[in-house]
């Protein structure tokens, strides 16, 4: 009895000096959540952040872009590695300075769970998970790995997303005379730009 009455106050000594280190830590955020914000959540966790400059490839390309691009992020703001994700894509996309560039964030629990509201609109199935836009439709949706250099997956998922899409409208005039394709190089634009298709669109 004497050796049971020793270990339960053992366990309970421990108890005490020992608190739970999650204990007085404010929960991980839920909802719409600033660019800043994951910056400063991000650094607060990995001081090395503020040390890494966006990918300057993907940068001149995000400078060139003519028509609005969207980027709606999820991210499990508990999870450090998605933080990061999330803070080099903001920071890239803040250097870019380009106005028809935008991203906003929704920081989700781990079980997606919360929010309901945008996660169910969204069809969220993971995270972290970008969704993309451009003219105001959805191409595509990006699950991003650790490590990843988000922005420039990014902008080769644009690129090649507009490449495509424009090699599908090939045969529509009005499109291309209404959006912007001069840098996409892999278009066959003998069509229009050749002799017969000029006199065409005259």
């Amino acid at each position: 009895m004497k050796t049971k009455v020793l270990a339960g106050a053992l366990l309970l000594s421990l108890a005490v000096t020992f608190p739970d280190p999650s204990a007085g830590q404010d929960p991980a955020p839920v909802g719409y959540i600033s660019k800043d914000r994951i910056v400063e959540m991000t650094r607060a966790a990995d001081a090395s952040m503020g040390a890494v400059a966006p990918s300057t490839a993907a940068l001149e390309y995000f400078v060139t872009l003519v028509d609005p691009v969207h980027v709606r992020m999820f991210v499990c703001a508990s999870r450090p590695v998605d933080l990061r994700l999330a803070a080099s894509l903001g920071q890239a996309v803040e250097a870019a300075a380009n106005p028809v560039l935008t991203v906003e964030f929704i920081a989700v629990t781990g079980d997606l769970t919360e929010p309901k509201g945008p996660i169910a609109e969204n069809g969220v199935t993971a995270a972290p998970e970008m969704i993309v836009y451009w003219m105001g439709s959805e191409v595509g949706r990006l699950h991003p790995a650790s490590g990843a250099v988000v922005e420039e997956d990014l902008a080769s998922f644009v690129h090649l997303t507009r490449t495509q899409i424009a090699q599908e409208m090939l045969l529509d005039n009005e499109f291309f005379k209404y959006t912007y394709h001069k840098d996409l190089l892999d278009l066959d634009c003998k069509r229009c730009h050749g002799p017969a298709g000029e006199a065409a669109l005259r």
